[in-house]
């Protein structure tokens, strides 16, 4: 095994220097960096400018123009209608509640003032709904068992027919407050009844969670949700961004007709781990690079937003402000384990892509020989998907299995150690059987660059190909 990996590290010096130097990277990288810097900061900082408003009034519930209500209760008992003005809110805490005995007396005094509505309680039996005041009926409703309630619009009145339905609305809800004084309870107490009441249910046997326990819980089920999703598609997009320049640089000497020469002096293993180190690492730079600019266009964006408006609420600077409190969930070896992790299974499918590189002969047949890669990520993904390893975590749907599969362990494992649902050890296992599988990877396609060297003709099939690695 020593002599098939003699040269490595030549290998990978000149393959990575003549990746990270090449027109193209250095373009792309800096095109890329300069772009995820910039457009998060203009963007945040040109929506906060021209969207934002620093009036803190801007958003403020909308006041009713209905100044006073003159109540006409016709019932038995007779009840504090002021109470409701406590109710009221932003929207209707201005009204004021006058009790009159007669319609005639409210239509009098409804006339001094057109911003006036009148309402009307009665006992269904006696109903006087055919708008006896001379006004216009606006609403009729049953207020509750035993009573109806209606919204009168007094002649010359300044207000809408929506003005009395939005009052109508208002009643209905907090007609209970009426019912209350009613029955005889005291109009102090008859509040305190409607003090909403806030019902929890612990199964027997279960510890009560505290506050903060309970926000880390329902963090930790929505991040069990999302991180896997999270953690594929940067897979996906790592693969589908550098596993084609994998296998065209494991190809390169056959196209330059360099290859005879080349492995004279250099073990075909060695070659192919070398150029897929050398691209490993330098993709990963490239990324590193752009993933840090990100970060800082959206560090940039947030503080021209605050020098703009120190006050504002925009959705990202608010999940920005809430990233500290996942401190309580996600761990610092946790998360470094479960990036190495995920830079194992780019690796992984990079040694995949190289075997597709081995086996053409030319870069027009690496849309058939290269495929492996992708249809290994799609089956891996409804592989986890169908074993509850994707959105089901923590729920106890989860297939143990996928943590010691290689294909699928890159896909789950790395948010379950970050998420702590699996043991830093048990995470280290993970890894090694990824890297072991990636090293025969590698050294399958060692031997497949060996046979197909001088192979001519079309890219042979998978059986094919496996036949005549029986042979060698």
């Amino acid at each position: 095994m020593k002599k098939e990996l003699k040269g490595l590290g030549k290998v990978f010096a000149f393959t990575f220097q003549r990746q990270v130097k090449s027109k193209g990277y250095l373009a792309g990288t800096i095109i890329f960096a300069l772009l995820c810097f910039l457009l998060p900061a203009g963007i945040m900082a040109a929506v906060e400018y021209f969207g934002g408003s620093s009036d803190p009034t801007a958003e403020t519930a909308e006041v009713s123009p209905v100044e006073q209500v003159l109540v006409v209760d016709e019932t038995d008992k007779a009840a504090d209608w002021s109470l409701l003005a406590q109710a009221g809110g932003e929207t209707f805490g201005q009204i004021s509640w006058l009790s009159l005995e007669s319609l005639d007396e409210a239509e009098t005094q409804a006339a001094q003032d057109p911003y006036s509505l009148i309402v009307l309680l009665e006992k269904p039996q006696d109903s006087k709904a055919e708008d006896g005041s001379g006004g216009a009926l606006a609403d009729g409703i049953s207020g509750g068992t035993g009573y109806q309630l209606h919204v009168l619009l007094p002649e010359n009145t300044e207000l809408s027919t929506g003005d009395a339905e939005e009052v109508n609305g208002f009643l209905q809800t907090n007609f209970q407050m009426i019912l209350l004084q009613k029955s005889g309870i005291d109009p102090a107490a008859a509040v305190e009844l409607l003090v909403p009441t806030m019902v929890e249910t612990v199964t027997a046997g279960d510890e009560m969670l505290s506050a903060t326990e309970s926000a880390l819980e329902n963090m930790r089920d929505v991040l069990g949700m999302l991180l896997p999703y999270l953690n594929i598609m940067l897979l996906y997009f790592l693969v589908l961004f550098y596993g084609q320049g994998v296998a065209n640089n494991v190809i390169m000497e056959k196209t330059s007709k360099l290859m005879d020469t080349f492995l004279v002096t250099v073990k075909p293993t060695a070659m192919v781990f070398g150029k897929v180190l050398a691209i490993t690492a330098a993709s990963m730079l490239q990324f590193l690079i752009v993933a840090v600019c990100l970060i800082g266009g959206f560090a940039a964006g947030s503080v021209l937003v605050r020098t703009i408006n120190p006050d504002s609420q925009m959705l990202l600077l608010l999940f920005f402000d809430s990233l500290e409190s996942f401190q309580g969930v996600l761990t610092v070896p946790g998360v470094l384990l479960a990036i190495v992790m995920m830079i194992s299974g780019f690796f992984l499918y990079c040694s995949l892509s190289a075997i597709g590189g081995s086996a053409a002969g030319k870069p027009e047949d690496l849309s058939s020989t290269n495929v492996l890669f992708t249809m290994v990520l799609i089956v891996s993904f409804l592989a986890a998907l169908y074993a509850g390893g994707i959105g089901s975590m923590g729920t106890g749907a989860f297939a143990k299995w996928l943590d010691f599969v290689p294909f699928t362990s890159i896909l789950v494992t790395p948010s379950r150690v970050m998420l702590g649902e699996v043991s830093l050890a048990m995470g280290l296992v993970s890894l090694l059987l990824v890297l072991a599988v990636s090293a025969l990877c590698l050294l399958l396609a060692g031997k497949v660059y060996r046979m197909m060297a001088l192979y001519k003709g079309n890219p042979p099939t998978p059986a094919k190909l496996i036949e005549m690695l029986k042979q060698k």
